[in-house]
C-alpha cells in the first residue's frame, strides 16, 4: 500500500497544477533595502574578492588571526561549490555582476579541473590548495552542492558546458547512488562508487551507511534548480520523490518535526542523539519544499498544512521570544536545550518566515522575520566582517569564534539576504 501511495503521489506531482498560489503579501521597500545593504556589507564585502585564490584558482577557506584569507593545505568540495553558487547567483541577480562573474569563473574552472573525476564520475571530497586529490571518495551531500553550483554558473554565464556537466552529474548520482529498492539515495562511496559501510570510516554527513534528512534536503534544492533549466522527466520523478521524502518519510508524526538519521530501508535510527529536532533544518525544509513544488508547477497551497505544522513546531519549541532568532536543537516535543544561535539557522529562518507569510497571509511570520533580522544585525554580524558562526542565546560571544571555515562560506547568509531582498521588493 505504501508503494502504491507513493506512485500515486509521484503521478500527482508530475501532472503539474499551475503556478504558486499567492496569499496576502505586503511589499516593504525599506526592509528590502536593509537586507540588500546587509548582503553587501556583511557577506560580499567580507568574502569577495579576498577569498579568491589568485595563485591556484578556487577559493581560500579560512582566515588567519588578522582576518586575512589564507591557504589551508586543502580545499573542500562543499565550500568550493557554495562559493561558486553564491558568486554565480549574485551575478545572475545583477549584484556586482562585473566583479562576481569572473570570480565565479575561476571557481568553476578549479572545480571542473581538480575536483571532477573524469574516469569514474562525480566529484572528489577534498583536494590540496593546488588541486591534487586528497580524498577521492564521493559523498552525495557534497556532490549535490557541486550540481547546485554548476547549474547556478550556467544560469549566470549563459554557457552550455556547465549545464552539460550538471546533467552528467545528475545521471552519475542516479546510476551510482539511487536506491531502486527502498527509494532515496545511498550517500557515501569510494572513488569507484562502491558503498562505504565500515562504521569506523571517517565521514562527512551522518553516520556511515545511513540515509539522512540533511543530504536529501540539499539534493532537493539542487534538483529543483536543475529542473528549472532542464525539465527532464526522470529528474521530475526524482524531485517529486524528494518532496515526498522531506515531507512524509523523515517526519516524526507524533510531534511534527523531521528527524535526520535513517537506516537504508528508511527505518528510524532510535538513538538519543537522533531523536531530536533541528529547528534550522526544519525551517529551511519548509521553504525549499515550497520552492521545489513551484519548480514542478504545483500549487504551494497544497502544502499549507504541512509547512505551517513544521515551521510552527520550531517556533513553539525553538524560537527565542526574548532575544529573537532560533535556537539550535532540542528534545522531541520539549523546549530547546541547545540554545546556541548558529549563523545558518538564523539565515534560513529569514526566507522561511517570508515564504510562510506569503503562503498563509499571517503577519506573525513577518514579525518573526523582523525579530530574527534584528538579532542578526545586532549580534550575528561581526564588526570585523562576516558573520559569527555561533552566538549564545542573548547574542553574547560563544566558544566558537569562527567567521568562516570549510563549512561556513557565503551561501546560507548570502542566499538568505538575496532572497529576502528579492521577495520584499515584489
Amino acid at each position: 500500500m505504501r508503494r502504491l501511495n507513493f506512485v500515486l503521489f509521484v503521478s500527482f506531482v508530475c501532472l503539474g497544477f499551475g503556478p504558486r498560489s499567492q496569499a496576502q503579501w505586503t511589499r516593504d521597500p525599506d526592509l528590502a533595502d536593509r537586507c540588500r545593504k546587509l548582503l553587501e556589507s556583511s557577506v560580499l564585502d567580507f568574502y569577495f574578492p579576498d577569498c579568491v585564490d589568485t595563485r591556484h584558482g578556487g577559493y581560500l577557506e579560512v582566515i588567519d588571526a588578522d582576518g586575512k584569507f589564507v591557504g589551508s593545505d586543502e580545499k573542500f568540495l562543499t565550500l568550493q561549490a557554495r562559493q561558486l553558487w553564491t558568486s554565480s547567483a549574485m551575478a545572475e541577480a545583477g549584484i556586482r555582476r562585473e566583479e562576481l562573474l569572473p570570480i565565479a569563473k575561476t571557481g568553476y574552472g578549479f572545480l571542473v579541473e581538480h575536483f571532477r573525476d573524469a574516469k569514474y564520475g562525480g566529484y572528489y571530497s577534498k583536494v590540496t590548495d593546488a588541486g591534487v586529490p586528497l580524498d577521492r571518495r564521493k559523498h552525495v551531500y557534497l556532490n549535490a552542492f557541486a550540481l547546485y553550483a554548476l547549474t547556478a554558473y550556467h544560469r549566470a554565464s549563459g554557457l552550455p558546458e556547465p549545464l552539460k556537466l550538471a546533467q552528467k552529474l545528475f545521471q552519475t548520482i542516479e546510476e551510482k547512488a539511487y536506491d531502486k529498492a527502498a527509494g532515496g539515495y545511498q550517500e557515501f562511496f569510494s572513488e569507484q562508487w562502491e558503498p562505504i559501510t565500515d562504521p569506523g570510516a571517517a565521514g562527512y554527513v551522518g553516520a556511515i551507511n545511513t540515509k539522512t534528512y540533511n543530504t536529501h534536503l540539499h539534493l532537493l534544492e539542487a534538483y529543483a534548480a536543475l529542473y528549472r533549466v532542464w525539465p527532464d522527466p526522470v529528474l521530475a520523478t526524482r524531485l517529486a520523490e524528494l518532496i515526498h521524502i522531506n515531507t512524509v518519510t523523515v517526519r516524526n508524526p507524533q510531534v511534527g518535526c523531521n528527524l535526520d538519521g535513517w537506516q537504508r530501508n528508511w527505518r528510524l535510527i532510535e538513538t538519543p542523539s537522533n531523536l531530536r529536532a533541528s529547528y534550522g533544518h526544519d525551517v529551511e525544509c519548509a521553504w525549499l519544499v515550497l520552492d521545489a513544488a513551484e519548480a514542478l508547477g504545483r500549487q504551494t497551497e497544497l502544502f499549507r498544512t504541512w509547512a505551517t505544522s513544521l515551521v510552527d513546531y520550531s517556533l513553539r519549541h525553538g524560537y527565542d521570544a526574548s532575544h529573537g532568532g532560533f535556537f539550535y536543537s532540542g528534545p522531541l516535543n520539549g523546549p530547546a536545550d541547545d540554545t546556541r544561535k548558529e549563523w545558518w539557522v538564523q539565515a534560513e529562518a529569514l526566507v522561511s518566515m517570508l515564504d510562510l507569510e506569503r503562503l498563509t497571509g499571517d503577519s506573525t511570520y513577518r514579525d518573526r522575520f523582523r525579530e530574527t533580522l534584528d538579532f542578526i544585525e545586532r549580534h550575528q554580524i561581526a564588526e570585523e566582517g562576516g558573520w559569527w558562526a555561533t552566538r549564545q542565546a542573548d547574542g553574547s560571544p560563544a566558544a566558537n569564534q569562527s567567521r568562516t571555515s570549510p563549512w561556513q562560506g557565503a551561501y546560507h547568509n548570502g542566499r538568505a539576504l538575496l532572497y529576502a531582498w528579492q521577495r520584499l521588493r515584489e
